[in-house]
Formats: structure tokens, C-alpha cells, sequence
């Protein structure tokens, strides 16, 4: 571009508000991949195009994962204290690895996945949706981003890792920082206080979860690999899947055709969820690759090799499902988008994710009549991440409704919490907190 803005800026408010513009703008510009800034001063590329992404990501011997290769950061060239550090730099886990050390650190994660018991997990992600419900029906009024997305992975994440309430919401809040880029090397040291507290509880007292069968796996996955796996795969299925949620419940309550739809039993909530992954999806930037060597670009520009490029999912989506051949992709069941990955790094908890999309948003279309924004669709805010799209908040009101349970396992309590990260040292928030104290917290620091 030779206008005043040669690059896609996804840091920033205004790329939030209208990201189609912004991806239409710079590809007929460059065509699809484009230049972008990640936040000033660090520089990379944005994929947007579906074809390529795909393309690329199963070149194994062109692209790699591994963030050493940043050139970049390796030149000095970008700030140690940079916002983006937390979510790019190097982790020996399977995100980051190629080769045979992606396959032996992947085999474990599958294997330990696949000792789930998936009905089991799918009857406690029921009763938490309903228990969290429960907490806020009889007011008319909630946050169901903040009060109930964000903290429904949260739960099940906890029951399938092992951790406690305390350590979840510890990490959670760590995250959702690191995501933003927001003081990344404080959330990322929270982040790995938590989870080696957690590993050092489980090699005293092992248990039947996803944390104890990593460490027992025939891989031999190291402390500092059990421990780069729990930030990845626990951190992939709350923030990621909280985002769905929220971005969904936006579509259902701005789209009065979308949810008539879902009302009309025309479409499925799990067919809504594929629906919002090709529309609105809620990684945009994630994850990162790095050519091994120049890449010659369609515009004849070229690629140089240790670049970033960041896969563009919500683009690509978008430009795919707005395709003549494709425009009714996202009203299907049609799980052809690219919001899980492609290739080799592939999501492997994928089903894990929709469950429990589809479990939280059926939950609150059941249980809350005359469910409605409690401001307009323009009043809405977007979190300012280079990596994800997702609101702020997501104020709704609704006709009150008796809880199902006696008693709400979760209330509002006078308890306020002012950050999980108050220092560097910080130890661990104190029992008695309550969940509806976390909660408060997000309400006044997000």
C-alpha cells in the first residue's frame, strides 16, 4: 500500500469495530497475505486468505512452528518487555514443535485426551451451565460474558486438569491479560506459578486427570513440558471457548434472522456454533509460523524467512463463506472452516470446545425468556487483542426466573478481589473468595 496506513493494525480499537474492512482494504491491496503491525514496533504478516492458509500449513518443510526462528527477536529487534512475548515466544510444547518432537509431545496430549470420559465431562458442563444460571435468574439482569462464558470452561477445565478453584481462576485471569497483550511478562510468570503448583500437588497425590497422565506418559514429558502443555492446552480451552460463547450470544441477540432460526428449531444451537466459527470466529491472529526460507509472495513482494505470520482465521472464514460457492457455509453444519487449525497442528480437543459451546448457549436460551441486550449493538466494546475477537462485556436482561436448585452454588458477595496479579510475588488468593468475587473483578477490570 502507498496510502497512510500500509499496515493491518489488529492492536488496536478501530480494527475491532470493523476487521472486514480493514482485511478487504489491505487485500486488494497486497492480495492474501499482508503486512501488519502486532503492536508498534513488531512487525509481521497476516494470512487472510483460506486457500493459502491451508496451503501453508501443511508445508511442513517451508513453515515452521518453532519461535526461534523469529528473526526479529532474534536481532534484538524487538523489546523484552513487548506485549506480544507471551503469546509468540518459544514453549516446549506441541504448539511450537516440528518434526518428530511435534509428533512425540502431540501423541501424548491425544492419548491423555483420550482417556476422558466425554459423557462424563459433558453431564458436569450441563450442571455448571445450570448452577451458574441459577446464581443470576432472579435479578433480570447479568454480564453472561463475565458471569457465565468465561467462567463455564473455566469449571470444566478445572475438573478435567485437576486444578482447584483458586488455581483456575488464577490462570484464567493471568490469560486473558497475556491475550491482550497486556503486561505479558507478570501474567506469563502468574501463569507458571499456578500450574507448577498444580504439577507439584499431582506428583505427591496423582489423579484420573489430563495433568497426572501427561506426567505418567510413555513420551516422558519433562516438568517444564507438562507445564508449558497445561498454559497451552487449559489457556486453548477456557479464553478461546469463552469467546465463542460470547461472540455467539452477540450474533443470536443482534441478528433477529439468526435467531429466529435457532427458535424455530431451523437450525441447531451446535449447527449456530459452526455458523458463528465461519462468521465470527474467536482467534483472528493465532497462531504463528515462520518461513525457513524467502517465500515469494502472489503480489510479487516476497516473505522474508523467520517472519511471523499469524493465520488469519476470522478473514479467511469470512471470505470463504461470503463466496458464491460457499454462502451457505456457515448456516450448516459445515465444519470446513479453519477455526481449529488445519494440518498437522490440527486442534485436538475440538469436540471438547463445541460441547461446551453448545451446552453453555443452549443453557441460557432455555432458561432465561425475553432474553435481550441491555444496550444497543453499537454500545458494544471489543477487547483490543492482536489475536482474538472478543467483547468486553455483554450486558443483557431477561424476564426473571426462579433457580432450579435449592440454594445457588454461587452468590454475589460483598468480597472484592482487586487483581490476581496485585505483584510479582503475589501468593495465593485466599480460600475464602468466593467465585462471585472473581467475577466482580472482571466486571470493574476488563
Amino acid at each position: 500500500m502507498t496510502d497512510a496506513c500500509p499496515y493491518a493494525e489488529p492492536y488496536k480499537p478501530e480494527f475491532h469495530r470493523d476487521p472486514d474492512r480493514v482485511y478487504q482494504r489491505m487485500r486488494d491491496s497486497h492480495g492474501p497475505v499482508v503486512p501488519a503491525m502486532l503492536e508498534p514496533g513488531v512487525r509481521g504478516w497476516l494470512v487472510v486468505d483460506y486457500a493459502t492458509i491451508i496451503a501453508w500449513c501443511r508445508d511442513t518443510a517451508t513453515f515452521s512452528r518453532d519461535a526461534r526462528r523469529w528473526s526479529d527477536w532474534r536481532e534484538g529487534l524487538v523489546s523484552e518487555d513487548a506485549g506480544v512475548l507471551g503469546m509468540m515466544e518459544h514453549r516446549p510444547n506441541v504448539l511450537f514443535a516440528d518434526g518428530a518432537e511435534h509428533r512425540r509431545l502431540r501423541r501424548a496430549v491425544t492419548d491423555s485426551f483420550g482417556r476422558i470420559d466425554s459423557a462424563e465431562i459433558a453431564s458436569y458442563t450441563a450442571r455448571v451451565a445450570e448452577s451458574l444460571v441459577d446464581g443470576f435468574c432472579q435479578l433480570g439482569e447479568a454480564d453472561i460474558l463475565d458471569e457465565y462464558a468465561r467462567v463455564l470452561p473455566l469449571m470444566v477445565m478445572n475438573r478435567i486438569f485437576g486444578f482447584d478453584e483458586e488455581s483456575g481462576r488464577r490462570f484464567i485471569t493471568a490469560l486473558a491479560a497475556m491475550m491482550d497483550a497486556e503486561d505479558s511478562e507478570r501474567a506469563n510468570a502468574e501463569l507458571e506459578r499456578v500450574v507448577s503448583a498444580v504439577i507439584a500437588r499431582k506428583r505427591k497425590e496423582p489423579g484420573e486427570d489430563v495433568t497426572s497422565w501427561l506426567m505418567d506418559h510413555r513420551a516422558g514429558l519433562s516438568d517444564e513440558e507438562v507445564l508449558q502443555h497445561l498454559v497451552l492446552i487449559v489457556g486453548a480451552g477456557t479464553e478461546p471457548t469463552a469467546s465463542l460463547i460470547g461472540n455467539a450470544m452477540r450474533i443470536i441477540l443482534t441478528d433477529p434472522a439468526f435467531r429466529d432460526e435457532i427458535s424455530g428449531g431451523r437450525m441447531g444451537v451446535e449447527d449456530a456454533v459452526e455458523h458463528v466459527l465461519w462468521r465470527d470466529p474467536p482467534l483472528i491472529g493465532y497462531p504463528v509460523m515462520y518461513p525457513v526460507t524467502d517465500v515469494s509472495l502472489p503480489n510479487g513482494g516476497t516473505l522474508p524467512a523467520g517472519s511471523p505470520v499469524l493465520l488469519g482465521y476470522g478473514a479467511a472464514n469470512r471470505a470463504m463463506a461470503g463466496a458464491s460457492t460457499q454462502e451457505e457455509a456457515g448456516a450448516t453444519a459445515n465444519r470446513a472452516h479453519l477455526s481449529f487449525g488445519v494440518g498437522p497442528h490440527r486442534c485436538p480437543a475440538q469436540d471438547l470446545a463445541t460441547m461446551i459451546a453448545t451446552t453453555g448457549i443452549s443453557t441460557l436460551l432455555r432458561r432465561l425468556p425475553g432474553l435481550r441486550l441491555a444496550v444497543t449493538a453499537d454500545e458494544l466494546e471489543w477487547r483490543s487483542s492482536p489475536f482474538s475477537r472478543s467483547l468486553t462485556r455483554l450486558p443483557v436482561t431477561f424476564t426473571p426466573q426462579n433457580p432450579t436448585q435449592e440454594e445457588a452454588p454461587w452468590k454475589q458477595s460483598p468480597s472484592s478481589l482487586e487483581t490476581s496479579m496485585s505483584s510479582p510475588d503475589d501468593s495465593a488468593i485466599p480460600a475464602r473468595w468466593s467465585l462471585s468475587g472473581f467475577l466482580a473483578m472482571f466486571r470493574r477490570g476488563r
